[in-house]
């Protein structure tokens, strides 16, 4: 059986809601080109007003920025579109646009490294106004790229992360052209050294941002701390025996996730009622999660785990649970009966006071127990928590462990 869904409505309170991530991040994308553009015009004035080739670069970097952000925006709002050709949206955009904006830093830098290494004897003509243009485009770079990181990070947004860092770059290749044109005022001149230092930065940044963008596209699985997080919560499961072929994907700000669930039960519908309950707590967890898709299935099993609480080491079966000194354990072929294994331990929380019935029902589900053989009924708490793991407590008459396993084989299961 397999159970898959898109993302559901999150409780209020809990995680921002699809629509409220996707309308988030279309809102920095749309203030990114409105950045974009009034640092181009403020740009483009200052450098023709002053003759600096250094502000000439600047301004071609700029205009990489504002087709930056241009495409970033559009692209966004195709991400979220669905149709019958793309089932399973358009997530990968955001991916695809993380690529281009690392191409478009190699761009920003070659543009850097060039001015750094042609730019000479020109002589411009540097106010204090000019220098003023250079630190208002420091600034809303800066507060800008430091915003769309911060969103970005917040709602698992590539893109934006990818031009906030793109920003970064520029705050420092923007810094170096505030050191030429204040070095140039001053009668000196130290841009094209500065200009190395920015190129490294800036060839380094991107090709980070390449390697990311490239991994998603090419379905690399997530960081090996998302699936370990996901693993800590279908542990939470105490139905869950095993868990096969967990695969995790990222598409755009979200993740994909796929697994096969093999169940304590042959019950379907406490199969799937354990599942949703599972990809509720994953989403809980993990709230870039957007589509889970589970494969349940009764656990397959050659050997069968039996559990008994004793009186006493010699077997005597207790007609007691919680309160039975030993327990004693065996596993046991499917296919004949035979014993594989057989041991008596000592109940680990005989000296507790409280919810005792229950603490040792946990104890067992953790050791793996199928099936537990007892005299009487066990008391309500603890019969919930062995019945909920998908354990069959089976009343028996033989007062001896030893008896019952004797006669416990094919037939009775």
């Amino acid at each position: 059986m397999t159970t898959s869904s898109p993302q559901s409505p999150v409780p209020a309170g809990a995680a921002p809601s699809h629509e409220a991530v996707s309308r988030a991040v279309s809102r920095v994308a749309f203030w990114g080109v409105v950045v974009s553009v009034g640092l181009l015009t403020l740009t483009v004035a200052i450098a023709a007003a002053s003759g600096s080739l250094t502000l000439v670069a600047a301004a071609v970097d700029c205009a990489v920025d504002v087709v930056t952000a241009l495409v970033l925006w559009a692209g966004l709002k195709l991400a979220d579109r669905r149709s019958a050709k793309f089932p399973f949206g358009l997530y990968k955009v955001e991916n695809v646009l993380q690529v281009v904006i690392a191409l478009l830093v190699f761009v920003a830098a070659y543009e850097v490294a060039v001015q750094a290494l042609t730019a000479g004897g020109r002589e411009a003509d540097i106010g204090p106004w000019v220098i003023a243009g250079v630190v208002v485009s420091i600034v809303a770079t800066w507060l800008y790229g430091w915003w769309a990181t911060s969103v970005g990070r917040r709602v698992s947004s590539p893109a934006l992360v990818a031009d906030g860092k793109h920003r970064q770059t520029d705050v420092l290749s923007t810094s170096l052209v505030l050191v030429a044109v204040v070095s140039t005022a001053l009668g000196f001149n130290v841009d094209r050294y500065a200009a190395i230092v920015i190129v490294v930065f800036a060839v380094y940044s991107g090709w980070r941002l390449l390697v990311a963008g490239m991994k998603v596209l090419l379905d690399a699985s997530v960081d090996a701390s998302v699936k370990a997080r996901i693993e800590r919560v279908l542990a939470t499961e105490a139905l869950v025996a095993e868990v096969d072929a967990l695969a995790v994907r990222s598409a755009g700000r979200y993740l994909f996730l796929e697994a096969k669930l093999q169940m304590r039960t042959d019950d379907l519908t406490r199969a799937h009622a354990a599942s949703e309950r599972l990809e509720q707590r994953i989403r809980a967890e993990i709230p870039s999660i957007d589509r889970v898709n589970f494969h349940v299935e009764p656990r397959k099993r050659d050997v069968r785990r039996v559990a008994a609480p004793l009186a006493a080491p010699s077997g005597e079966i207790s007609s007691e649970f919680g309160e039975a000194p030993y327990f004693g354990f065996a596993e046991m072929r499917d296919a004949d009966g035979g014993i594989l294994r057989q041991e008596i331990v000592e109940n680990p929380l005989l000296g507790l006071e409280k919810q005792r019935g229950i603490l040792v029902a946990e104890w067992l589900v953790g050791r793996g127990v199928d099936v537990l053989l007892t005299t009487r009924p066990v008391n309500k708490g603890p019969s919930y928590v062995l019945r909920e793991a998908g354990v069959d407590v089976r009343l028996v008459q033989c007062t001896s462990l030893h008896d019952e396993l004797a006669e416990w084989g094919p037939a009775a299961s």
